[in-house]
């Protein structure tokens, strides 16, 4: 029988975190730095990367790390909404991270364009399956680690995160929620999907490396 209360919380929470998600830490870095409109340099994606490659490294640790701090914040607002002792936590949360994953790709104040969704993914990841967040952090690290190719990192990611998440939920490392699995599979989902055009130059061999120009 569906709950209508955890539905309403499921549909304020997702709205709740598109919004937080829609505060593009790359467009206003970018402007602030020297105003340089991400959107219209590049790839066009306002995330870390393409900061990375037009502004380079400060400012991209800058957007990587608000980015992660806009997944984390949330979450954090929807544990103090619910409760940290509700039953409707993980659904809040979860609800609230897709969002927040959503909201970072296609922001309400930027015409729908921004980043792959990547860092904000990775900030709420922590606060709801940490362990499997470090997963998913140590395939991004060594994938890039081994190749130079961020995008590859990216998507190297999104499968640490869903196997860790499984692998070590059937283990009981941590407790298994189909929500939290729903956020793992919709935000792996979104992230595959903006990456097309890196996966079509990876298949090409064409997709720039660091410290590359191209």
């Amino acid at each position: 029988m569906i709950d209508p209360i955890a539905v309403g919380l499921a549909a304020a929470a997702t709205v709740a975190g598109y919004l937080v998600g829609s505060i593009s830490s790359g467009y206003l870095v970018g402007r602030a730095y020297r105003n340089v409109d991400l959107r219209t340099v590049g790839s066009g994606s306002t995330g870390a990367t393409n900061m990375l490659r037009t502004l380079g490294p400060g400012a991209a640790l800058l957007v990587a790390l608000l980015d992660i701090l806009k997944g984390a914040a949330a979450v954090f607002i929807a544990a103090r909404v619910v409760g940290g002792a509700s039953d409707l936590l993980p659904i809040a949360q979860a609800a609230a991270a897709t969002g927040a994953v959503a909201g970072h790709c296609w922001p309400a104040f930027l015409e729908g364009r921004g980043g792959r969704g990547v860092a904000t993914a990775f900030g709420a990841f922590l606060f709801i399956a940490t362990p499997a967040w470090f997963l998913a952090v140590v395939s991004f690290a060594l994938a890039v680690a081994l190749t130079r190719i961020i995008s590859l990192g990216s998507l190297a990611s999104v499968a640490g995160g869903v196997i860790g998440y499984v692998v070590l939920a059937v283990a009981g490392v941590l407790p298994f929620h189909w929500a939290v699995l729903a956020f793992v599979l919709t935000a792996g989902g979104i992230i595959v999907w903006r990456h097309r055009p890196n996966i079509e130059r990876l298949m090409r061999g064409v997709e720039p490396r660091l410290g590359s120009r191209a």
